[in-house]
């Protein structure tokens, strides 16, 4: 059934999916992963994406707990920016400024939609009434 609660969570989930995409198991072909700053990405972004998950369990079994775990996750999913920038970077990652954009914006955006009063009511009275 399509309603915002479930595109929601869906959208929820398949973002914190992507998280993956900064572990060194996506890096290009030939890119070296060992090291201290590709160890620490690896951790956050599991991290993350485990936050995610459980904030997307918690929206469709209707906690009041999934907007603060997801709000936790958008943000260790922008510190986890930092060291994957680090580690793609002086591996010599070709475009790890797109990953880095791409996460950024979805981080913030799940920020703004969960911490703006307006916002925050709007999502939260769609997530109660399972509309």
């Amino acid at each position: 059934m399509f309603s915002i609660r479930n595109l929601g969570g869906v959208a929820l989930f398949l973002f914190g999916t992507t998280y993956l995409w900064l572990t060194p198991m996506f890096a290009s072909r030939g890119i070296p992963t060992k090291g201290i700053w590709w160890s620490i990405t690896q951790i956050l972004a599991f991290g993350t994406l485990l936050g995610f998950t459980i904030a997307t369990w918690g929206l469709f079994k209707k906690s009041s707990w999934w907007d603060g775990l997801a709000i936790a996750s958008a943000v260790l999913g922008l510190i986890v920016l930092i060291p994957y920038w680090i580690a793609a970077h002086s591996s010599g990652e070709t475009t790890p400024w797109f990953n880095v954009l791409i996460h950024a914006v979805g981080a913030i955006g799940v920020l703004v939609l969960l911490t703006v009063p307006a916002l925050a009511s709007w999502v939260d009275g769609h997530v109660i009434a399972g509309k």
